[in-house]
């Protein structure tokens, strides 16, 4: 199943910088995206669908290109 990552870190200006990734098995990508609602609805897209574990590099990749405009 998979599931949602966050990661914090503090900026050099002493805010905190939260990013969200996903998680399956051992297989982790951090850092995907700051907003958790997108990455959210990520995650329950790939647990509908069942999708693989050994596709996540791809899945992570094409996630970034919806959401960031990938243009080609």
């Amino acid at each position: 199943m998979w599931e949602l990552t966050v990661t914090r870190a503090a900026a050099e200006n002493g805010t905190e910088l939260v990013t969200y990734g996903i998680r399956i098995n051992a297989t982790v990508i951090n850092d995907l995206s700051p907003n958790r609602q997108k990455t959210e609805e990520f995650v329950r897209l790939l647990n509908r669908l069942g999708a693989s574990e050994i596709h996540a590099l791809e899945l992570a990749e094409d996630f970034l290109g919806e959401i960031y405009g990938g243009g080609d």
